[in-house]
C-alpha cells in the first residue's frame, strides 16, 4: 500500500462516529481529498468529517464546522474549490477528465482515452453539456 492510500485510510478514521468510515472515491481523487483536508485543517483544526464520496460524477465533501471556527464561509469555499478540481480530474487516474455516463446512467468523471481502453469504463460516453 502506498503512502497516499495510507493517508486516505487515516483520514477515513477521522469520520464522525455513527457515519460510515470510508472515503468513497477512486484513487485519482485521493490527492484532491487530502489537499482539501489540509486546507480545511489550516482554517478549522477541529472540523469533523461526515462523508467524502463520489455522487453523479462529482466529489461530495460533507463536514461539521467546529464551534471554535471563525471562518465557516471560507471552509465552504475550500470545499467548492476542490469539488471543482475533481470535476476536471479523472477519478481513476488523476489525469484531466470530463463527465461521462454509462448506458445504465451511472456518471463518473473520467479521462476519455483511459475509459475507452478500460474494460470497466469502455461503454461510458462523454456527457454533452
Amino acid at each position: 500500500m502506498n503512502n497516499i492510500s495510507i493517508e486516505i485510510r487515516e483520514l477515513a478514521q477521522r469520520i464522525k462516529d455513527g457515519w460510515w468510515k470510508n472515503i468513497d472515491v477512486d484513487e485519482g481523487w485521493y490527492k484532491i481529498v487530502l489537499d482539501c483536508d489540509k486546507e480545511l485543517l489550516a482554517i478549522d483544526p477541529n472540523y469533523t468529517i461526515l462523508q467524502v464520496k463520489q455522487k453523479f460524477g462529482g466529489l461530495r465533501y460533507y463536514i461539521e464546522v467546529s464551534e471554535s471556527c471563525h471562518e465557516p464561509v471560507r471552509l465552504s469555499e475550500i470545499i467548492t474549490k476542490h469539488e471543482e478540481i475533481a470535476a476536471r480530474t479523472c477519478e481513476a487516474t488523476g489525469q484531466p477528465g470530463v463527465l461521462m455516463e454509462s448506458i445504465g446512467g451511472w456518471r463518473k468523471t473520467l479521462n476519455p482515452e483511459y475509459a475507452e481502453k478500460s474494460l470497466h469504463y469502455a461503454k461510458y460516453k462523454v456527457v454533452e453539456k
